[in-house]
């Protein structure tokens, strides 16, 4: 498990992040042309995500691992030396394959391993400190980059990412994974069936839940996008993005750490509100606030992904077997993939003709629509559930 910790710090140890953005403007793309970029990979991971989660519990979590590893260290490769858009293209497919194979496998492997060992730990504590470790990688890196740039270049940043993409596949390469049970290898048309019952056919509650990581994810990965583009609209010089862009993630480390005690003591019902409260707050706060004090909403937005991704996900894991596990992971994802290739490219449209502003509004009154049409019926239906033993209340 600690190996699992470490292997997400460096995962997500991306030193160009905190200036994506500007690096991709510098190679002469708007913003309509960075969320096509997205949407594109959006597509790339929805065609790759079950296939893949489909893989990993086949053959097996470690080689899956190994393999994100290289692909994710390709795909970094590729940035420096893209002069044109349909390079980025091909390496942010690159990236798909890498994020793609990763999705749910990690997570797989930390639940796998807790059942093997017997551990009396309870899930929901050592997925929120395995989401820390992810954030304070991100969070750490971009302290490093703040330091940085002010003596390199974006493209020279970019291949220190690269340089630091190696890491992980050593981590990988030293990985133990618990036997566990499996599908049958030849039987694919039965192991579908048996990956669809398991899912849609077990509760409403569960697809609920898988609805709700849909769309409360990409609330998150629509504004993610929006940030940078923000802190240089409220005249923030790019300088500061890197310690910006650090204490962002560390909101993300910090909530899901304690995720599990916030919601022993407001409860869960409690907790869900919250998570659907803070991206309506965050867009409409993002969209009236032209001063530098509206950093504070995409802090905001990072709280609701720290809670997201710690108490819906425990909540769907704990809820599935370990013969399916990386698969139903990988479908949670898909989810917010279509949802992503659908909006992203509207949302950096809307940017580029009507500005930020305004569309930070508009996907405020989306997100009160959401609240209403998915996030309310998970908060009734849990109500005629009980608890599972040492998982989330939902």
């Amino acid at each position: 498990i600690t190996k699992l910790y470490l292997f997400r710090f460096f995962w997500m140890f991306l030193l160009l992040m905190p200036v994506l953005v500007p690096f991709f403007e510098e190679n002469h793309l708007n913003m309509s042309d960075i969320y096509l970029l997205q949407a594109i990979f959006a597509f790339a991971t929805f065609v790759l995500e079950i296939p893949s989660g489909y893989i990993s519990d086949l053959f097996g979590r470690r080689i899956t691992l190994i393999i994100a590893s290289i692909f994710s260290f390709i795909g970094f490769v590729i940035f420096p030396l893209a002069d044109h858009f349909l390079t980025f293209v091909f390496g942010e497919i690159i990236l798909a394959i890498s994020v793609s194979l990763l999705s749910g496998t990690d997570t797989s492997l930390l639940y796998d391993s807790l059942n093997a060992t017997g551990s009396k730990k309870a899930e929901i504590k050592i997925l929120g400190k395995f989401m820390f470790y992810t954030s304070m990688g991100e969070g750490i890196a971009a302290l490093v980059t703040s330091a940085l740039i002010l003596f390199v270049t974006l493209n020279q940043l970019a291949w220190l990412t690269a340089f630091v993409a190696i890491i992980p596949i050593f981590i990988a390469l030293t990985l133990v994974e618990p036997e566990r049970e499996t599908m049958d290898k030849k039987d694919h048309k039965g192991n579908m069936k048996h990956v669809f019952r398991s899912l849609f056919k077990h509760s409403t509650l569960l697809n609920l839940i898988i609805l709700n990581i849909m769309f409360y994810s990409v609330a998150t990965l629509y504004a993610v996008w929006m940030f940078q583009k923000y802190w240089a609209n409220i005249g923030i010089a790019i300088t500061y993005f890197g310690y910006i862009w650090a204490l962002s993630n560390f909101s993300v480390a910090f909530t899901a750490k304690y995720t599990h005690k916030i919601e022993k003591k407001i409860g869960s019902a409690a907790l869900l509100v919250i998570i659907g409260l803070l991206p309506i707050i965050s867009y409409l706060g993002m969209g009236w606030t032209e001063a530098f004090w509206g950093v504070i909403f995409c802090f905001l937005f990072q709280v609701c992904r720290g809670f997201n991704q710690v108490i819906l996900r425990d909540a769907l894991n704990k809820r599935v077997k370990g013969d399916i596990r990386a698969t139903a992971n990988s479908i949670a994802q898909i989810g917010g993939r279509i949802l992503f290739m659908i909006g992203g490219p509207l949302v950096g449209l809307s940017i580029d003709q009507s500005g930020l502003f305004f569309t930070s509004k508009v996907m405020g009154g989306i997100y009160i629509l959401v609240f209403f049409i998915v996030l309310l019926p998970l908060i009734r239906q849990r109500k005629n559930f009980m608890p599972l033993k040492n998982a989330s209340c939902i």
